[in-house]
């Protein structure tokens, strides 16, 4: 269903009170419910404890309809696919479990764990699938992922150099990583050559091009009534696509083929697919 411009940009609002909601929730649970006030004054953990628990409560709703082309991206998917953020698996339905040898899905939300093995299981991935306790940075990534086997040595060298992924996806996610121009460096690097990243990200509005400056300042209206605080670390604002073209340089993508979907409203996205040359 298509919504009037000026609706989808209230729809922020909505998501913005909704996590408002929770954050308060989960501080109650924590002072009254658990008795540990003390643990409350660890805001970092509060953020990602009250952010799964939307997601938990909403994260199915948010992912009926996908911008995009991207159902048929991740469709494409094979042999052994890196998940950045995959929450508590949501999207796992969107790929052909079939032609994946084996998954990796970088999730740093504990809580979030349950629902995403529970959901790997019921889609038919069964042991394919590999839950990771980590971020997508570098400095959580590759610990976990020199951890779980996959690579040789937990430092940036090694294995890591000459790519190891098939295909790197990142749905939703890039918007809230704490470096992003070094986290998707780092995610370049673990890319085969050849190999290709799916991309789902909300970025800053291009109201120069083909955007709208209402929308521009909706979304500096949101980022100042505390959108990155209650939405997990989410920036609305951020040059993603700009990014992922400066971490291929100097050699740049084999292809690069990236489209505004929604570029009018608060919460546009970029979404498409880049493949790395062999």
């Amino acid at each position: 269903m298509e919504f009037p411009g000026w609706v989808t940009d209230l729809r922020p609002l909505i998501l913005l009170s909704m996590s408002l909601y929770h954050f308060c929730a989960t501080l109650f649970e924590i002072i009254v419910l658990e008795r540990s006030p003390s643990k409350a004054l660890k805001l970092a953990d509060v953020r990602l404890r009250s952010f799964a628990r939307l997601w938990t409560a909403k994260g199915e709703d948010m992912s009926i309809e996908m911008p995009g082309p991207l159902t048929e991206l991740l469709q494409q998917c094979h042999g052994t696919v890196l998940d950045i953020g995959p929450g508590s698996g949501e999207i796992l339905p969107r790929f052909d479990a079939s032609k994946i040898s084996a998954m990796y899905g970088a999730e740093p939300a504990e809580a979030l764990h349950p629902g995403l093995i529970k959901n790997a299981r019921k889609h038919g991935f069964g042991n394919k699938y590999h839950a990771l306790l980590c971020g997508g940075e570098p400095e959580s990534l590759i610990p976990a992922l020199a951890k779980s086997g996959i690579l040789s040595s937990s430092g940036t060298g090694g294995t890591a150099e000459n790519g190891i992924f098939d295909e790197i996806c990142c749905v939703r996610v890039l918007c809230g990583v704490p470096h992003p121009q070094q986290t998707i460096k780092g995610l370049y690097t673990l890319l085969k050559p050849g190999g290709r990243m799916v991309i789902c990200e909300h970025v800053v509005n291009p109201w120069r091009t083909e955007g709208s400056i209402g929308a521009r300042i909706a979304q500096l209206v949101y980022t100042l009534m505390g959108w990155p605080f209650f939405m997990g670390g989410c920036e609305l604002q951020r040059h993603t696509e700009i990014w992922l073209k400066e971490a291929a340089e100097p050699q740049g993508w084999d292809k690069f083929d990236l489209q505004y979907v929604g570029p009018t409203y608060a919460i546009p996205f970029v979404v498409g697919e880049l493949r790395k040359k062999l």
